[in-house]
């Protein structure tokens, strides 16, 4: 897999998803279905942050956001803001923390 950039469809795997979905639209498939075709070659496509969003976003394009995938996608994005306050915080000086908080933080 080649990965260039930070985007959603900056890497190979993902562009291969984003053509594969496109033509199965086009053919006329379901959502599901196209969904099931797309993720069928990943070991496990719904922790996949980048083929999670890539769904979400192709699934957007044509006003079909499938509810499981919506869930997965917030949940990815939830996941990381959080982890970008925690790096925030540590970064802002932890010894504003209470020993506890710091404890959390270096573990």
């Amino acid at each position: 897999m080649g990965a260039w950039g930070y985007g959603i469809f900056d890497n190979d795997d993902v562009l291969d998803i984003r053509d594969l979905f496109r033509q199965l639209v086009r053919e006329g498939l379901p959502m599901k279905e196209v969904t099931k075709w797309c993720v069928e070659d990943y070991p496990d496509p719904m922790n996949d942050v980048a083929v999670v969003l890539a769904l979400a976003a192709l699934q957007m394009e044509q006003k079909q956001l499938q509810p499981e995938i919506k869930r997965r996608a917030l949940q990815m994005i939830e996941k990381r803001k959080r982890t970008l306050r925690l790096g925030t915080i540590r970064k802002k000086g932890s010894k504003r923390l209470k020993p506890s908080g710091r404890k959390l933080l270096r573990d």
